[in-house]
């Protein structure tokens, strides 16, 4: 067997990255330090992941040294990173959103998935839909309500009660194993998902709509009750014609609501 040398290395083990890969956005959400963003995006090159968020980072990190010298060989991602100031510039256009966590959460958020599990249904997706893989504050994650606004909450199993997973590293963990579920064939979706903008628009109309009849909700909370319609929601996602639907439902209650005055 000839054995590797400095002027004749053995090739990498590389077999290219599918396609779908481009629809798999990672947003990093108010990264504090321009490091974690080239080091997380030198991971997402490595494993054929093209698009990269930065929601409120340090707003010269294309530029930091850091950044620069932990991104290498990442240099056209960062370039092209999308710089955003809000959620919904962050979620534009993605139709499925997954959250990262570390932490137990309370029985009111979806059922906390591992991460290899978690991958099946994100590679099925990307076949036709964008899937947001959003990573939180390198100190304090992702709070209550950034979770409550994802389909999916899921985390990394560790073997420590007190996980010191870097964003970076737990970025690399993730794009791993999408680009590992990602060999072979894989199942295609059979629905065409609304975007997350499209049910959040529905599910503003469904409140004001129920508002008009007289509807309200448990305790007074209309944001519990919103919570709780957008929970269920995840668990079967609505395609763009069920949105419609809907949509017609509550135009049909507020025509109804104005005839009556």
């Amino acid at each position: 067997m000839r054995k590797p040398n400095e002027k004749n290395p053995e090739p990498p083990l590389t077999f290219g990255a599918p396609r779908h890969l481009d629809n798999v956005t990672v947003i990093l959400v108010e990264p504090a330090v321009p490091g974690n963003i080239g080091s997380a995006a030198r991971a997402m090159t490595t494993m054929g992941l093209t698009d990269l968020v930065v929601l409120n980072g340090p707003k010269d990190f294309r530029t930091h040294m850091q950044t620069i010298m932990l991104g290498h060989g990442a240099g056209d991602l960062l370039k092209k990173a999308r710089a955003v100031s809000t959620w919904e510039e962050a979620t534009e256009g993605l139709h499925w959103l997954v959250g990262t966590t570390h932490r137990k959460r309370r029985p009111q958020f979806p059922q906390v998935v591992e991460a290899r599990e978690a991958v099946k249904k994100i590679v099925e997706l990307t076949h036709k839909h964008r899937v947001g893989i959003v990573f939180g504050r390198e100190e304090a994650g992702l709070s209550d309500t950034e979770l409550r606004l994802c389909h999916d909450v899921v985390s990394v199993p560790q073997a420590t009660e007190h996980p010191s997973l870097n964003l970076s590293q737990a970025v690399m963990l993730f794009a791993y194993e999408i680009y590992l579920a990602s060999m072979g064939e894989i199942p295609k979706p059979k629905y065409n998902l609304a975007t997350v903008h499209e049910v959040e628009s529905l599910l503003k109309h469904l409140q004001t709509s129920l508002a008009k009849i007289g509807f309200r909700p448990h305790q007074g909370d209309p944001q519990s009750f919103l919570r709780s319609l957008r929970r269920a929601i995840a668990r079967a996602p609505l395609e763009k014609r069920d949105c419609n639907v809907l949509h017609r439902i509550c135009q049909q209650i507020d025509f109804y609501v104005d005839e009556q005055r």
